[in-house]
């Protein structure tokens, strides 16, 4: 039962120009006022003021005409329906009963459904907020000049302030919470949306792994860091997978591409958190170990490489074997990262002349 309400009440509308959101508020606000004028109406009763009645029945039925009204697809009209229903009835109460019987507060329930419901831009909704602000003065005005229609005994002007004080609380809050609860669900959706785009973009396509923009980007946060004393050693090894040419050549650049994701894989499995890696380009690959010296870092590197030397692919039903060479190094303090980054990728080189599927540190 619970379920049925709450999808009926959250029902979004089937106009393209048009929010659910200002639909559900004008829904919620306008059960809150059909609870409101059913409390006036006990109250009225039990007091035994017969008059106040008489305005609280069609003014329940109004709201729930509102109410309907709301998934008619139409939500403008429905915006100024009940603009005009709560500013004739708040006039109608002031007249009737005077100023002491409290209804004046609820245009400040107007002034939120003004600027929580509408569609018309921000001068038109501040002009609209000034003319309830004069609204209630020209209310007040007139019951400086004119006494009220109907008298009602102390206790009833008494009863009558809590129950308007209480429903323009519960009126406003409500209208507020489903304002607020959107626009911060909007708010952690653009986070996460922005976030994403943030991850996609530092990510390789193929392998997961870092690119090449957000290492560099990384390279600098480290060397900033080791220059400024707060990180004592960094070790950087650039990768090369041994023949890939001939890989791509023999057996497709699909088969290439499974490759790169296996390693990936393994790069992954061994390193951990033990420091970064990104796709630097093609075949190559950049490691990165933070507070990890040299000869830290080569004991990590000889075990992946052995890993590597281990791994098999299977390319429709071939097994498919690879080695890679590695270039390793410390980053240096005294020429930078451009330096040590080339430094490593010299070392490979030199691996990738002397034989291959070794580390050169």
């Amino acid at each position: 039962m619970i379920h049925v309400l709450k999808e009926m009440l959250f029902q979004d509308v089937k106009s393209e120009n048009e929010t659910k959101k200002a639909s559900v508020i004008l829904r919620l606000n306008s059960i809150v006022m059909c609870i409101y004028f059913l409390v006036l109406l006990c109250t009225f009763f039990i007091t035994g003021d017969i008059k106040p009645i008489v305005l609280c029945v069609p003014l329940f039925c109004a709201y729930v005409a509102s109410f309907y009204t709301t998934y008619l697809n139409r939500t403008k009209m429905s915006v100024i329906f009940v603009h005009v229903l709560m500013g004739f009835w708040i006039i109608a109460f002031i007249r009737g009963f005077g100023w002491d019987c409290g209804v004046q507060h609820f245009v400040f329930v107007l002034l939120a459904l003004n600027f929580t419901t509408s569609y018309s831009k921000l001068c038109w909704k501040i002009a609209m907020g000034a003319a309830l602000c004069l609204f209630r003065l020209a209310l007040y005005a007139y019951t400086l000049q004119f006494e009220p229609l109907y008298m009602l005994e102390m206790r009833t002007y008494v009863i009558f302030q809590i129950v308007n004080t209480v429903f323009v609380f519960v009126a406003t809050i409500t209208i507020l919470t489903i304002f607020t609860e959107d626009s911060q669900e909007m708010e952690k959706k653009l986070v996460m949306y922005n976030e994403k785009l943030h991850r996609l973009a530092a990510i390789d396509p193929l392998t997961g792994l870092l690119n090449r923009r957000s290492m560099l980007e990384y390279l600098g946060k480290k060397e900033a860091e080791c220059k400024e004393g707060k990180n004592d050693s960094l070790s950087l090894a650039l990768g090369d997978v041994d023949f890939f040419k001939r890989i791509n050549d023999t057996y497709g650049h699909e088969c290439g591409d499974i490759v790169l994701r296996r390693l990936a894989s393994i790069f992954v499995e061994n390193i951990g958190d033990k420091g970064r890696i990104c796709r630097w380009g093609g075949e190559e690959f950049l490691f990165v170990f933070d507070n990890i010296n040299g000869d830290e870092a080569l004991i990590i590197m000889e075990e992946l490489q052995k890993k590597i030397r281990e791994m098999e692919v299977l390319y429709k039903g071939e097994p498919i074997k690879v080695t890679m060479t590695f270039g390793l190094g410390e980053f240096d303090f005294q020429m930078g990262m451009d330096y040590s980054i080339n430094d490593v990728d010299v070392k490979l080189y030199q691996g990738k002349t002397s034989g291959r599927n070794k580390i050169v540190y």
